[in-house]
């Protein structure tokens, strides 16, 4: 891993994604690039105006850049090199695009919550970027203190053979020294045998190449209260599991696991997106 990207809005879940990109950075060595989007109407013409006048709540974009430099030159992050940006725009667009233009490995973002309709409606500023990029996405929560999971869930969600995050989830593992504890959730609608689940779990550790894991089978109502649940049992301190990355009307047609799991987790979710077949 080489290149973080940190989306913030200044909020008390995005301090905390800010101090867990900064754990990682430092036991892998990777850059830190702080990301602050002004959303604007997505007009490149419209964009560029405000750009120069636009003031939003009760701060101004100077006022907004001096707490971005402020922030990584403090103290407690001074010796990572963070860097920092403003940008314009629609947030999760912002973030993808710059994501995937500038090669990113890892986009860490807080997890704020929305009304039910106004979830339903419009979907959130995280489960977008969970569904939009290209890019594994570590999603935080206010109250993650200390990232350093030493206990982590995968959860197999996909087939074997299409699971994704192979080397993230073999970094994760290693430079937090964790257990991976592999489960597949089986409901009344997706059912599978213990047997053939856990062999298929078991060879996909021995092709990743962990040296610490668990294979589970866990029953419950649905996947996503499954892995939730799962994770409580097992207490896991963070959930890694792909996604298909569904956008539109396929993801109102059929639900994005990981993207509701992010947003119902109480734990950090890592999330890693998958060819949607």
């Amino acid at each position: 891993m080489k290149k973080i990207l940190v989306s913030t809005d200044f909020s008390p879940h995005a301090l905390a994604a800010f101090d867990a990109a900064v754990s990682l950075s430092r036991r892998t060595g990777a850059s830190v690039h702080l990301c602050h989007v002004v959303e604007v109407p997505d007009s490149a013409g419209m964009q560029n105006s405000l750009s120069r006048h636009k003031t939003y709540g009760s701060e101004t974009l100077v006022s907004a850049d001096e707490r971005l430099r402020n922030l990584v030159k403090s103290e407690s992050y001074s010796d990572t090199g963070a860097t920092c940006s403003i940008d314009f725009g629609i947030p999760f667009k912002c973030v993808c695009e710059k994501a995937e233009k500038e090669s990113y490995d890892l986009i860490v973002t807080g997890s704020r919550g929305m009304g039910r309709l106004e979830t339903i409606v419009f979907g959130s500023t995280v489960q977008k970027i969970v569904s939009h990029a290209h890019c594994p996405v570590l999603i935080i929560h206010e109250n993650t203190t200390s990232f350093a999971p030493s206990h982590i869930v995968f959860g197999t969600c996909a087939p074997a053979l299409q699971v994704c995050g192979e080397e993230t989830l073999r970094l994760f593992a290693s430079v937090y020294n964790a257990m991976v504890h592999f489960v597949r959730v089986s409901t009344k609608t997706h059912f599978e045998t213990s047997r053939q689940s856990k062999a298929l779990m078991a060879a996909l550790a021995e092709t990743i190449g962990l040296q610490q894991y668990t294979v589970s089978c866990y029953n419950d109502e649905s996947i996503e209260d499954g892995l939730l649940h799962f994770a409580e049992d097992s207490g896991a301190e963070l959930i890694f599991m792909p996604t298909h990355g569904r956008t539109g009307l396929r993801h109102l047609l059929r639900k994005n696991v990981a993207g509701t799991v992010a947003k119902r987790s109480d734990i950090p979710v890592l999330t890693c997106r998958i060819a949607d077949g």
